[in-house]
């Protein structure tokens, strides 16, 4: 008896816990995203957006804001290409509460930056879009938690 309890508990938490493979593709996603920028890598960051349609960026602490892709995309290979030393930061990313409707996807989790001893909270929200089979981002902003 205590053998099939212990199995109907396995199973239920495993089906409790578990994520679709939508969100593991979701969440491949944003971390691609994330590590390209980190790394400096302008082709591999735009790869994972939605460059043929109208998207939206938006950094609070950084007062940084774009409503299109030419904008956004000159923005940051810009940026990229001024500052080409890849970031050496660790990420973890908690907190996730992932939205899939169709081929829209509404995320927002809490990421933690960790770089020179220092460490910065954000909320991270994003919209993505399923094209051809892949998740791009749509939109995103990113707010420093606690006023930092």
């Amino acid at each position: 008896m205590k053998t099939v309890f212990s199995i109907i508990l396995i199973l239920f938490a495993s089906i409790v816990y578990a994520q679709s493979p939508e969100e593991t593709a979701i969440k491949s996603t944003l971390s691609a995203e994330t590590t390209a920028y980190m790394n400096r890598d302008y082709d591999a960051w735009a790869a994972h957006w939605d460059g043929s349609r109208e998207v939206s960026f938006l950094v609070t602490n950084m007062e940084m804001r774009a409503n299109s892709w030419e904008e956004i995309s000159k923005a940051m290979k810009a940026d990229m290409e001024a500052n080409t030393t890849p970031i050496p930061a660790t990420l973890e990313t908690t907190d996730f509460d992932i939205s899939v409707s169709g081929n829209q996807a509404f995320v927002v989790y809490v990421q933690t930056m960790k770089f020179d001893g220092q460490e910065n909270k954000t909320y991270e929200i994003r919209n993505l879009r399923k094209i051809n089979g892949q998740w791009k981002l749509a939109a995103m902003i990113s707010s420093s938690i606690g006023g930092e």
